[in-house]
């Protein structure tokens, strides 16, 4: 009854992780072999869409944590966008960046401590998407650019903060509580579209006219991301400024609405934690989406993410391979090859690793 409970796959497992993850992982047998990798499908069934509506509303209830609790103050309403954060000053800003970086490291170091070096490890190899385990050179490199991300995300809740203490913005959540309920619950939902706009933007267009602006993106911003060709936590946001700066901005798509702030803070934070657990690298109890494993596996395609399946919609999903050569059919250059093949390496790997013992 408690294993069927406490299980990793259910609806509701965005609320008990990550302690069901340990337990489930502590049930495996070292050893184990390999298994094969997850199917990818280009949306989400129900029951996966209710559990996308889950890890949301567990990012706005972090965000109402933070704003209530941490920075509540006496009465409650002590975060900066209620007012102190009118004029830009350290006295506000600085402890909105500790925290930041705190939540950074506890979250996305833990959980690829769990994964690559605790004693359950062993236990989970198996469970591995890549059987490569990166090296110790990529988890610094990846652990450097992630922690500057939560800086550049900083900027933006410190930019949402000002913006709000000098508007008009609704300070209690029981102004709107149906909407209020509806946007905390598909926060993961509408901040979609804009992540596939942008990553989309920063991949090679292979447009027949005009300048490749894509791949000039690609060159210069967004090939700091796939130098984790093999990703753990710390590589969910591993990025450029520009990139950590526009992939965090998805935050300001609900504020046309006069929203309370726990919606935009609880967007950042679901862009955050959301990266990190994604992008593991492990299928169950792992939490890495095997959706995006085949994006950084091979490049030209899965933009965006199943929730709002606009790579289905515009052709750019696929599972393997196969489907990337149904995609960029009369293409000569597409995946790792491809871009090797025009000049940089997609997998310009910060550290190659090394295979599983088998």
């Amino acid at each position: 009854m408690m294993d069927d409970l406490l299980s990793t796959t259910r609806s509701y497992s965005p609320w008990i992780w990550p302690m069901a993850n340990w337990r489930a992982s502590s049930k495996l047998d070292a050893g184990a072999p390999q298994s094969p990798m997850p199917d990818a499908p280009p949306y989400l069934n129900f029951w996966a869409n209710i559990g996308g509506f889950n890890a949301a509303f567990r990012s706005f209830a972090m965000a109402c944590f933070c704003i209530f609790v941490i920075h509540g103050g006496e009465d409650g309403f002590g975060y900066p966008a209620f007012g102190s954060a009118k004029e830009y000053s350290w006295d506000w800003m600085w402890p909105l960046l500790v925290r930041n970086l705190l939540a950074t490291w506890i979250i996305a170091g833990s959980w690829d401590f769990f994964l690559y070096f605790s004693p359950l490890s062993k236990k989970i190899e198996h469970k591995k998407m890549n059987p490569i385990m990166p090296g110790l050179g990529q988890f610094k490199h990846d652990a450097f650019w992630t922690t500057q991300a939560s800086v550049c995300g900083t900027a933006v809740e410190w930019w949402i903060c000002h913006l709000y203490a000098n508007g008009d913005y609704p300070r209690l959540l029981s102004d709107h509580p149906i909407f209020n309920f509806i946007a905390a619950i598909t926060i993961t939902h509408w901040r979609i579209p804009q992540f596939y706009l942008i990553h989309r933007g920063m991949h090679p267009w292979k447009n027949k006219w005009g300048p490749d602006v894509g791949k000039f993106l690609y060159k210069h911003v967004h090939s700091l991301h796939h130098k984790s060709p093999n990703p753990t936590a710390f590589s969910g946001t591993s990025m450029h400024p520009v990139e950590a700066t526009l992939y965090y901005m998805a935050s300001f798509c609900i504020l046309p609405f006069n929203v309370h702030v726990a919606l935009p803070l609880g967007c950042i934070i679901d862009c955050a934690v959301g990266a990190w657990i994604g992008h593991d690298g492990y299928q169950n109890p792992g939490g890495g989406d095997p959706f995006h494993q085949v994006h950084h596996a091979n490049f030209d395609c899965n933009y965006g993410a199943q929730h709002v399946p606009l790579d289905w919609l515009f052709g750019t999903a696929a599972k393997n391979k196969e489907d990337m050569r149904k995609i960029w059919r009369g293409h000569k250059n597409f995946g790792e090859k491809g871009n090797v093949a025009d000049g940089y390496s997609v997998h310009a790997s910060a550290d190659g690793g090394k295979k599983k013992k088998k």
